[in-house]
């Protein structure tokens, strides 16, 4: 029986060429290699395998010739293993540090009375992930000042006169909204009164 062996058809520059990200995976690359170049994904990945029948796996010398890089370099960007993401340790519950030996990976916990309160916050419905006594700080809508509130709290204001405050721009705000022409005959009276 005769093998037919179909000569390999050489590769040419694609015109639209993209940065290659690193850790990436050759095969998203090739995908987004196709779609900026307005080709299907599979019928690039065709033409970039090696024969016969182009059944087989990506050829990185294809692929280096049709985006003009080195092939070892692009291997090495594209199939290299991510760094390490940094990892602050601290406990889950309470935020305090290691002390002396690094513990286990997260999730990490210093004490079994952090962990047990964190697996109670966590299941417990009513606080949506906070943890009781914890305290957050924001700008108070009316004059900007920071404030320290509990996590759980509604207030937006650092002060009763500055929530009243707030509570007549939002209205303001809100009347403004649905009928605009009357920011325009406040203008018009005061103009008419004087």
């Amino acid at each position: 029986m005769n093998s037919h062996k179909e000569p390999a058809q050489p590769v040419a520059e694609l015109p639209i060429q993209i940065f290659p990200r690193p850790c990436e995976g050759v095969e998203a690359f090739v995908t987004r290699l196709a779609q900026a170049n307005h080709l299907k994904p599979a019928y690039l990945r065709f033409h970039l395998c090696d024969p016969p029948g182009y059944r087989s796996t990506l050829s990185w010398n294809r692929l280096a010739a049709a985006t003009a890089r080195d092939p070892r370099e692009l291997q090495d960007l594209l199939e290299g293993t991510p760094p390490p993401s940094p990892v602050r340790l601290e406990c889950e519950y309470c935020g305090r540090r290691p002390q002396g030996s690094t513990p286990r990976p997260p999730p990490w916990w210093c004490s079994a009375r952090c962990r047990r309160r964190s697996d109670l916050v966590s299941r417990s419905p009513s606080s949506r992930g906070k943890i009781p006594g914890q305290r957050e700080t924001l700008s108070c809508m009316a004059c900007g000042a920071d404030f320290t509130r509990p996590a759980n709290s509604q207030r937006d204001a650092c002060s009763p006169r500055c929530h009243a405050r707030s509570i007549r721009t939002r209205q303001a705000e809100l009347a403004l909204y649905e009928n605009p022409d009357t920011a325009g005959m406040d203008t018009a009276e005061q103009s008419s009164g004087a």
